[in-house]
């Protein structure tokens, strides 16, 4: 006689595998359906036949660099937030990317909806490409802020290569900030985080030594044992661990001499950073509860 319970447990089992796999391929068609929203046919043969036009060559750039699932675009959602809400306006560069990217223009159109939901972006609401000045209550331009795909910047390999985008706005005329987005025990194992530090290193070896540095030790909340008695990340004990487990990524800015006696070890600024709590929905959605207001505050003060 057949296990009854069994059958029912192994049937049950292939139904979550054949919703799983259902699950997979709406997901795998979305990526793909916006794929070819952002980008034209040649641009996904080749990312070197992607093109971004920066109008404004004096207003310094802040270049969000990261890994995929670095966090950038909720980062930069919730500095939006922040910013709009202490004086500040912050608006799309409609022409960053060309008008046939219909995508881009859905984003400009759609990104303050994106910054106010109470939800975290999903599905097709992905900042992929983006380009936002940021100005003050009277509109005088204090900086614009650059966010593009991880996959660019780190795709699993330590290569010295960046698109040909990334290494035009390289160098662009702009003075620019480079905000170096690091987590706590990020990727599948160190293996991954030393070839992302290799990443970073390859890039602080390409630009400007003008340019300033921020470390963004992004999600720090998933580690609140770390902070402190006040509620604020521990930061020394952050920018331990996340010296330890990237290596050689702070090497290049290490002061010396008088440098160091007046400016102390390092001569750039980091950060501890959370967007926000995340609260998944039994039909698959994220509820967004934005972090305290200090987050930004830091951030905001590290890049001006």
């Amino acid at each position: 006689m057949p296990d009854f319970d069994k059958l029912v447990k192994d049937g049950q089992g292939q139904n979550a595998n054949n919703n799983s796999n259902s699950a997979q391929n709406n997901t795998n068609n979305s990526k793909e359906q916006v794929l070819h929203e952002i980008y034209t046919d040649d641009e996904i043969r080749d990312v070197n036949n992607i093109t971004v036009t920066i109008p404004d060559a004096q207003t310094p750039i802040v270049v969000f660099f990261g890994s995929p699932a670095s966090g950038k675009t909720l980062s930069l959602l919730r500095m939006i937030r922040y910013l709009e809400q202490n004086g500040h306006q912050v608006v799309p560069e409609a022409i960053f990317r060309p008008q046939t990217d219909k995508h881009y223009t859905k984003m400009c159109a759609g990104l303050k909806d994106m910054a106010y939901s109470t939800y975290a972006p999903g599905g097709t609401d992905i900042i992929s490409f983006m380009l936002v000045k940021v100005l003050d209550s009277i509109g005088n331009p204090r900086c614009q802020i650059l966010e593009a795909p991880g996959e660019h910047y780190f795709d699993g390999r330590a290569s010295l290569e960046f698109p040909t985008y990334i290494n035009a706005i390289r160098t662009a005329p702009n003075k620019k900030v480079w905000v170096f987005f690091v987590e706590q025990d990020w990727g599948s194992d160190q293996n991954e985080r030393n070839l992302y530090a290799q990443k970073i290193c390859s890039m602080q070896g390409l630009i400007s030594p003008n340019d300033r540095v921020v470390f963004l030790f992004n999600k720090v909340d998933k580690h609140r044992h770390q902070y402190k008695s006040n509620g604020e990340p521990n930061k020394p004990i952050f920018f331990r661990n996340i010296q330890q487990q990237y290596p050689g990524i702070f090497d290049r800015y290490r002061n010396t001499g008088i440098a160091k006696i007046m400016y102390g070890e390092y001569n750039f600024k980091s950060v501890c950073f959370s967007s926000g709590v995340f609260n998944r929905t039994n039909d698959g959605r994220e509820v967004w509860t934005p972090e305290k207001d200090w987050y930004c505050r830091e951030f905001w003060n590290a890049i001006i």
